[in-house]
């Protein structure tokens, strides 16, 4: 108990004071809540929830505290028992379905991230991506994003060869969840205010430049559906720009807030499949635009 109040504090220490015991308390009964509302949708859903496993592997390459770990002989099994700890909701699912093969591969996940705590050398990939948005090179290279392009591919293969659907949906998702990654880093305030496009035209040259940039993987996810003769798919291929587009939207809508943006974005996902999310895009856009005019004008 100790050390899962440690991780909170941690984790969630923009939110949480530190001695605040009644604050962690909701959160684990937010957890408990998370548990049982997971229960319910797992068997329709069941390999989408190794998605759960990209934000840690997030959280780990944007973590400040490595090296000060290294020092540890034990930092090996520290970070292990953490991120053990960090997806306790979903392993607590994966056990009561007795789902032995998420299991492994959750955790195969994570022990994985373990020899990520070196720097590899990989020579410089020149991807094909438009820089105005220079989040797309960085978030790929720092968070090693081109990883996720074979397995597109692997599951795609794993869905034909296993007559398994739910393996090229989830497919489709991952695509997309990749290419919302970008729009959780920042721009400086003053490269904003330097541009000479006005507060609406700097918001549609970021949202091309996100569908352009989507689309480059979208051909790797396209040739894999072809590849495997999925043609009822291919109609959904429009479908994956349209997170990336959202996530940009909240963004500048929560600038100054990551946190609040993951929060929001996250209950859009959870709650897309009622289609009322969708109402609010014109009110996001709207109050993107008036973010950016804003932020053009903010005092150094």
């Amino acid at each position: 108990m100790k050390i899962l109040q440690f991780l909170l504090l941690i984790r969630l220490r923009k939110i949480l004071p530190k001695d605040d015991y009644t604050a962690i308390g909701l959160v684990l009964v937010l957890y408990a809540a998370l548990i049982f509302a997971l229960d319910k949708v797992f068997l329709k859903y069941d390999y989408y929830f190794l998605l759960g496993s990209l934000e840690i592997v997030t959280y780990h390459k944007n973590r400040k505290d490595l090296e000060f770990l290294q020092t540890s002989k034990n930092y090996k099994l520290i970070l292990f028992s953490e991120y053990a700890i960090y997806s306790f909701p979903f392993l607590i699912i994966y056990c009561l379905h007795l789902r032995w093969d998420l299991i492994l591969l959750h955790f195969l996940i994570m022990y994985t991230l373990l020899f990520l705590t070196r720097k590899i050398d990989f020579k410089i990939v020149k991807y094909p991506f438009k820089l105005l948005d220079p989040f797309w090179h960085i978030s790929f290279r720092k968070n090693y994003l081109f990883v996720f392009i074979p397995i597109i591919i692997l599951l795609n293969f794993l869905g034909n060869e296993y007559h398994n659907e739910n393996l090229n949906i989830a497919s489709l998702f991952i695509t997309s969840f990749i290419c919302c990654v970008p729009s959780f880093q920042r721009e400086e305030i003053i490269h904003i205010k330097a541009s000479i496009f006005s507060s609406k035209e700097y918001l549609l040259k970021q949202i091309q430049v996100t569908v352009y940039n989507t689309f480059l993987i979208g051909l790797v996810l396209s040739a894999s559906l072809i590849g495997f003769q999925k043609w009822d798919l291919l109609v959904f291929i429009p479908l994956i720009f349209l997170m990336p587009i959202i996530a940009l939207l909240f963004k500048y809508c929560f600038f100054s807030h990551t946190l609040l943006q993951q929060i929001f974005f996250a209950l859009f996902l959870g709650t897309m499949q009622t289609g009322l999310p969708f109402l609010i895009i014109p009110y996001l856009y709207y109050k993107s635009i008036k973010t950016i005019n804003t932020l053009v004008y903010v005092k150094d």
